[in-house]
């Protein structure tokens, strides 16, 4: 499937599950996102944070997505949790 067309499906599939109350999609979103930070060595906050030039906070922001992405997970499946 072509990017374009799959971003509008997934942006599409993001709105309707938050209309819904389900947050797991964002979470594994955020989950997504740090997969190719890792490799590539940037991040994107308000502007590009890179691994080389600001380690402290491209790791600060990495490891937000993941905390943030596994919450939004355990939100969903267990609900009383948090």
């Amino acid at each position: 499937m072509e990017s374009r067309i799959l971003n509008y499906v997934v942006f599409a599939v993001l709105m309707v599950s938050t209309a819904m109350g389900f947050q797991s999609l964002w979470g594994l979103l955020f989950l997504y996102w740090t997969i190719p930070n890792f490799y590539a060595g940037h991040a994107f906050l308000v502007s590009d944070v890179s691994r080389e030039e600001d380690p402290v906070l491209f790791w600060l922001i990495q490891l937000a997505w993941v905390v943030l992405g596994v919450l939004l997970i355990l939100a969903d499946f267990l609900p009383g949790w948090a």
